[in-house]
């Protein structure tokens, strides 16, 4: 690609960023200071690049998911924002005590205008003080463990009662704690029964190591793509796996564009109170990447305490 053939894709995918319509080639002729003919010649080789796309005959040109990535990776890195926002940025931080997750995830919504995921890693081994236990009944028991810090897990668990034997009774005595959630399932049971149930629950208790917050889903809703039902259920099943995987290091910025099918993830690592943790803003393909990544990037910056100064 030349060079101006990627300040031609870069043009075209800012203007449909900003307008959700196919770009003409004379326009961008004009905005360039190129003949028209110029134009269509360097937009045939960005298509055969798979870059951009005609979605109509007589209409003009989109950028593909590759040409996205092109333009999003461009971005880095990127510019923070405005002093004043670092400044209220710091202040608002430093006053939150332990609601720090909850306001980071709100300004970066704010201030990016997405759905936003704040993740943390726990900050050791998860450990169990009590498991309550109460009969669903149709062969289930729902399970609540109470661990360490207040936090809880939740989960149904297929598993037959003896009526009338104290089994309930029993297993909570059993099961409680402390000790570490990694090891109730090779606790020893006194009973063939209660190692079943043990290694049930470690199948329901099992999570993805790490806790989140979750702010402005209505912000991605607000979105022209959010007439795609198909778009809004696969948003909503992301959400869901966010918590799963690996967290990204801190001070590193990842663009995800099309991981999963019209959406795109700018998500930055940081390290706050010796936990690792992650921000992630979701949006369509046609997403600010610009600004959504200088969100980012500064707000896990003032996380770290870090001072960020506008260029």
């Amino acid at each position: 690609m030349t060079e101006r053939q990627r300040r031609l894709l870069h043009l075209l995918t800012r203007a449909y960023i900003e307008t959700g319509k196919p770009v003409p080639s004379k326009w961008l002729a004009e905005r360039l200071g190129v003949s028209p003919a110029t134009v269509r010649y360097d937009l045939a080789d960005l298509e055969a690049a798979g870059l951009i796309e005609k979605p109509h005959a007589s209409a003009g040109r989109v950028p593909t998911r590759h040409g996205f990535r092109q333009y999003a990776l461009a971005q880095l890195p990127p510019e923070p924002l405005p002093a004043d926002t670092l400044e209220r940025l710091a202040r608002v931080l430093t006053g939150s005590g332990s609601r720090w997750p909850q306001l980071a995830a709100q300004m970066a919504t704010r201030l990016g205008g997405y759905p936003v995921v704040v993740r943390l890693a726990e900050p050791g081994p998860p450990r169990v003080l009590q498991v309550h236990l109460s009969d669903l009944g149709s062969g289930r028991l729902l399970a609540v463990a109470v661990l360490e810090g207040g936090r809880v897990l939740e989960g149904v668990v297929p598993f037959e009662l003896d009526g009338g034997d104290g089994f309930l009774e029993q297993a909570e005595r059993w099961l409680r704690g402390p000790y570490p959630l990694a090891e109730l399932g090779r606790r020893s049971a006194p009973s063939p029964r209660l190692a079943e149930l043990a290694e049930k629950l470690t199948s329901a208790f099992a999570g993805p190591g790490s806790e989140r917050y979750l702010e402005g889903l209505e912000a991605m809703l607000a979105q022209p793509e959010a007439r795609d039902p198909e778009l809004v259920r696969r948003t909503l099943d992301l959400l869901e796996q966010l918590p799963a995987g690996p967290i990204t290091p801190a001070r590193r910025l990842n663009v995800r564009v099309g991981d999963v099918e019209g959406l795109s993830l700018v998500q930055a690592g940081f390290r706050r109170e010796g936990r690792a943790g992650e921000l992630t803003l979701i949006g369509p393909l046609r997403m600010r990447y610009r600004e959504a990544l200088s969100v980012a990037e500064s707000l896990s910056r003032a996380l770290e305490g870090e001072a960020l100064h506008a260029g």
